[in-house]
């Protein structure tokens, strides 16, 4: 019975009327009565633009991912849907296997780097490390760590132990040597006393005791005469040094003004010098004004200018000022020139015996910075020798007699020059030059050889207008 139902029903929908959808299934269930419209077909259904069938669970997947979507219900016909929703064509060819991904390319890591977040089965080798022993060996293969063996291996190079060490201290005869062969210079190291040449200063020293005492005996002008020789090389050196500098200090100038201080203190008096360098300051500022140079030097120009004028004409007067005594008295013609030969013979006792006092015994610099050469021990030598050479020269004088006049004298001379050969190294490191001049062979130039004597000139004569040693 159910089996004719069935055929009505097929034959009604294929004439187009109404089927009767009520199905009986007997006692035990009844008849079912079944809705008019057919919902046999999916719900959802696959995009009409993919007509490819879903791949097997067990296939490899292909990485594209299929579209779905949901065919909107007819309103006027309530559950049906759209008969012009396009089916699935059976006829078209099955979508082409999937296409494998090609293998990553792998490119060779270089030596000794690490690669983060690289393929973890890459069987490339990685350089060992010492601090981390997991890491890959050459082999590719990933071992437990194993402890390194730290002994010397005579394959390997040894490591430079890069922690600072404390140096050894120096031995008693390593800190000698340390010490006799200090840097005048900057540049090559030097033992003390290697920059002179012993038989040509002891030759040019006695030339200078011979002159300087011969003029003694001719008279004050003879030894004026002298002075002026001297302070005008030493003026030519320091100009032409600064010349050389490119400090542009007018040398002519310079060299007249360093001239006509002593002539003028010792035929007028002491306030001629303040004339000359009043004088030499306005030389100086015109040859400025009327140059057409460049005038951002003109401090620098003008304060040279006037440091050679201080230093070797200013103080170079003192010389003519000393002299000029034994001219106001014809009752004691021998002021000036005893005064100038006793001190000139100090400092030059000063200076010998720092000399060989130092080079045998200093260790001790007096300052290292300025000149490494002159120690403490030297001084002290210096000051001994010339305390020996005052009281033997004034044993000798008619004008220093006093024991504590020697004494004064003495003390002044061994403060001073020291200060006076300090100052003039000073003056030589700023330019950069060893020596001044080449004159005198042995000292170097004049300048470098009565560097004392200039800075000694004007407390000697202080220290003789006070105590007035002939008075007595």
């Amino acid at each position: 019975m159910s089996d004719d139902r069935r055929d009505d029903t097929d034959s009604n929908e294929t004439t187009g009327e109404l089927r009767d959808n009520t199905i009986n299934f007997g006692d035990e269930f009844g008849e079912v009565k079944f809705a008019d419209s057919d919902d046999t077909s999916p719900a959802i259904s696959v995009d009409s633009t993919d007509t490819a069938q879903l791949p097997h669970w067990s296939e490899q997947p292909t990485g594209e991912s299929p579209r779905f979507g949901v065919q909107p219900r007819d309103p006027s016909r309530p559950g049906s849907r759209d008969a012009s929703r396009p089916t699935r064509d059976q006829s078209r060819p099955a979508s082409p296997p999937p296409v494998s991904r090609p293998a990553p390319v792998s490119r060779p890591t270089p030596e000794g780097r690490i690669r983060i977040g690289g393929d973890p089965t890459d069987p490339r080798a990685r350089r060992p490390s010492d601090t981390h022993p997991t890491m890959r060996d050459r082999t590719g293969d990933i071992s437990r760590p194993i402890p390194r063996d730290r002994t010397a291996d005579p394959s390997r190079p040894t490591v430079r132990d890069r922690s600072p060490r404390r140096p050894a201290p120096a031995r008693p005869a390593q800190v000698r040597r340390a010490r006799s062969e200090r840097v005048d210079s900057g540049t090559h190291p030097r033992p003390i006393g290697s920059d002179r040449n012993l038989s040509s200063a002891v030759i040019v020293g006695l030339v200078l005791v011979v002159l300087f005492v011969g003029t003694s005996f001719v008279g004050p002008a003879a030894v004026m005469a002298l002075v002026m020789v001297v302070l005008g090389i030493a003026s030519l050196e320091f100009f032409t040094q600064t010349s050389n500098r490119g400090l542009g200090a007018p040398m002519v100038v310079g060299v007249v003004a360093c001239l006509s201080a002593p002539l003028a203190a010792y035929y007028m008096s002491h306030l001629a010098i303040a004339l000359v360098v009043v004088f030499a300051f306005i030389a100086g500022a015109v040859s400025l004004v009327g140059s057409n140079d460049d005038h951002s030097g003109a401090v620098t120009s003008l304060g040279t200018l006037m440091l050679g004028v201080v230093y070797i004409g200013l103080l170079g007067s003192y010389a003519g000022l000393i002299l000029r005594m034994s001219t106001l008295s014809s009752a004691l013609p021998n002021i000036g020139t005893d005064t100038l030969f006793l001190m000139v013979f100090a400092v030059a006792a000063n200076d010998i015996g720092a000399y060989f006092v130092g080079s045998a015994i200093g260790r001790t610099p007096l300052r290292e910075s300025i000149s490494p050469n002159k120690t403490i021990e030297g001084v002290i030598g210096g000051t001994i020798a010339t305390f020996c050479v005052v009281v033997i020269i004034g044993l000798q004088s008619d004008t220093w007699n006093s024991l504590m006049e020697w004494i004064l004298l003495a003390a002044v001379v061994s403060i001073v020059a020291p200060i006076g050969d300090l100052l003039e190294s000073v003056l030589k490191r700023s330019l950069g030059v060893k020596d001044f001049g080449t004159l005198l062979k042995g000292h170097g130039g004049v300048l470098d050889r009565f560097d004392g004597v200039l800075l000694s000139l004007p407390i000697v004569y202080f220290l003789a207008v006070t105590l007035t040693p002939w008075a007595a």
